[in-house]
């Protein structure tokens, strides 16, 4: 199994949000080894700005060295720039997510059980109710911070 975080849990995780445990326990098991966890390079330069908007540049470099060493791996966006521009062509979502999802549906083409982990986020409304992707999407939580 695999997990793809955008930005969201991942800054709900590093700031004891709303929804913290349950991020923490899909990167508890990505620690351990029994799933695959990744962010795309877009994701985590949103993760990178917010969080350094929020406490230091050198403090959003220690929350993503420290996903790092649970096992959390960069997504390349360079194969993803196709899918991502047909999704922005296609639906009204931000470019992040539009990132987020392409490397979910990326990685499930690969036959592997993919969930995207999001939030309250309403760009991926459109997406619940799509077959095409309504099985990768999973929310951690439904009301914003």
């Amino acid at each position: 199994m695999t997990v793809v975080f955008d930005a969201e849990p991942l800054l709900a995780f590093s700031f004891d949000e709303p929804g913290a445990a349950e991020v923490e326990s899909w990167l508890d098991q990505i620690y351990d080894g029994k799933i695959n966890g990744y962010v795309s390079t877009i994701n985590l330069a949103e993760f990178r700005y917010i969080a350094a908007r929020k406490t230091s540049v050198d403090e959003a470099d220690a929350y993503i060295d420290a996903l790092r060493e649970m096992g959390v791996n960069t997504s390349d966006i360079d194969e993803l720039w196709e899918a991502v521009s047909g999704l922005k062509t296609n639906y009204a979502l931000s470019l992040g997510d539009a990132y987020a999802l392409a490397a979910a549906r990326a990685l499930d083409n690969s036959e592997q059980n993919v969930t995207l982990l999001v939030g309250a986020d309403d760009d991926y409304n459109p997406f619940e109710n799509d077959e095409g992707f309504n099985h990768l999407i999973a929310r951690f939580r439904n009301d914003a911070a």
